[in-house]
């Protein structure tokens, strides 16, 4: 016999039965997972959809694994997702609106210092046959100049969202002569919507309510209007036109109503009227917490905060904007442009925004017709609080155009500013510590306010020498 061994007879070398059986029987003995490599994971994408003579090894194979995952997006209302996602400005859109705001900077609009005047003594000679020029800094060329700031081009459609959760800051007024004096400046294509959850009011401040349309129409053709052979005036339809140019989507104030307008009617709410409309002024209602008030701070482009001079006021202003900023929007925080009516207590607001190192500050005269309830019809307003409003209406413009602008920062640009939101360990204190510092000031002894502690005075040593 030969002296070498059979394969499969030796002891040291069991046959591939005998090691299969023992790998299985490790295996049975070992109960836990078995190891995840997460270098292979991978996202599940959205299911497609396969015919029933597709080969079945083709129905469940991963025709793209590089590709990235897709994104699925809750699209309840049919828009389609791309209506849903907002596309960037146009660079020559982007363009345009640098060249008109260094033009403005260079040389004033043909015809604000030379047109005729119309106002004061003046106006009342030139009613007579003569032709007067307004002084240069008359109150006139400064609402000349306010009116061709209202003119400039906005690249996009841009949201501005008005907003204050203390109830009776004027949010619903403030809305209303916004989206009056846009029209009014820009020819029209403006919408003032009320996108308050429930029963919101700016129908009722409007100067006319034409029916019992409201957001929930809008909705409810929300597929149609964001078809590709819809009409122009699809969505007029559902909105009040105001004698002013612009028009309103008021909110649902049935009675015995129980919907509520979530973040999702706010999505397809704003395909609709981003398709159809170049600017659009929000109402948010009193409720910071509501999903509709969070989507569109979220989405904003512009805030405005309208504030009276009162300490809940006050406090309210400056609490959303530290909501704001923790939210992840310090951009819009930071830019938020405060409208204050002088009142009788127009001094302690005054102090408490300069304490918390608010820079847009637009001051308004107090007018009774505003806090009254009533209508707001704005050629029925004194020239005064027109003059005044046409002010906060370019500089929201003007925050409109920077933040739209903004959002294109050639990649060249090495200049980078530096956030004025900073860390509270920094050596100067912070706008974000001032401002809470106002907040604790006119809101309780305590200086605490969530996990931020407010830095006490600091106390000086009398030495002469320190």
């Amino acid at each position: 016999m030969s002296d070498e061994p059979i394969e499969g007879d030796s002891p040291w070398e069991p046959d591939e039965s005998t090691a299969v059986e023992a790998i299985d029987g490790d295996r049975a003995d070992y109960t836990a997972e078995d190891p995840v490599d997460l270098r292979r994971q991978r996202l599940r994408g959205r299911p497609r959809r396969v015919s029933a003579d597709e080969p079945d090894e083709e129905r469940f194979e991963d025709r793209n694994d590089d590709a990235d995952p897709v994104v699925v997006v809750d699209d309840p209302y049919g828009v389609g997702a791309e209506n849903l996602s907002t596309p960037m400005p146009d660079p020559r859109e982007i363009a345009a609106v640098r060249e008109a705001r260094l033009a403005m900077l260079r040389n004033p609009a043909p015809g604000v210092e030379t047109d005729p005047a119309l106002w004061g003594w003046r106006g009342k000679l030139n009613s007579l046959g003569l032709r007067l020029r307004p002084h240069r800094m008359s109150g006139e060329v400064v609402y000349r100049r306010a009116v061709e700031r209202i003119r400039q081009p906005l690249p996009g459609t841009p949201l501005v969202v008005v907003a204050n959760p203390k109830g009776g800051t004027g949010v619903s007024p403030a809305v209303v002569l916004l989206s009056a004096l846009f029209a009014r400046h820009r020819g029209g294509q403006v919408v003032a919507w009320d996108a308050n959850e429930a029963c919101g009011t700016l129908g009722d401040r409007a100067a006319v309510s034409s029916g019992l349309e409201s957001v929930w129409d809008v909705l409810g053709h929300a597929r149609e209007l964001c078809s590709a052979n819809t009409d122009a005036s699809g969505l007029g339809r559902f909105l009040h036109r105001q004698p002013t140019l612009d028009e309103v989507l008021a909110a649902d104030d049935a009675p015995g109503g129980s919907a509520c307008i979530g973040a999702e009617e706010c999505a397809a709410i704003w395909a609709v009227l981003r398709r159809h409309r170049s600017l659009v002024v929000a109402d948010t209602g009193d409720n910071e917490r509501a999903a509709a008030f969070r989507w569109t701070i979220e989405h904003a482009t512009v805030l405005v905060v309208p504030v009276i001079g009162r300490r809940d006021a006050v406090v309210a202003a400056l609490r959303l904007l530290d909501g704001v900023a923790d939210n992840g929007r310090e951009d819009l925080a930071e830019a938020a442009i405060i409208v204050l009516a002088e009142t009788g207590g127009g001094g302690v607001a005054s102090e408490a925004l300069t304490a918390a190192g608010i820079q847009r500050v637009v001051r308004v005269p107090f007018d009774a017709a505003l806090a009254s309830g009533e209508r707001i019809v704005v050629t029925r307003l004194p020239r005064s609080t027109i003059a005044a409003w046409t002010q906060v209406v370019a500089t929201v413009a003007d925050g409109a155009a920077d933040a739209l602008a903004g959002r294109a920062v050639p990649l060249e640009s090495g200049f980078v500013p530096e956030s004025r939101w900073t860390t509270p360990g920094s050596e100067q204190a912070s706008v974000r510590q001032r401002r809470m510092l106002a907040y604790s000031l006119h809101h309780a002894p305590t200086p605490m306010t969530e996990q931020h502690r407010i830095p006490s005075v600091p106390t000086y040593s009398q030495d002469p020498g320190w």
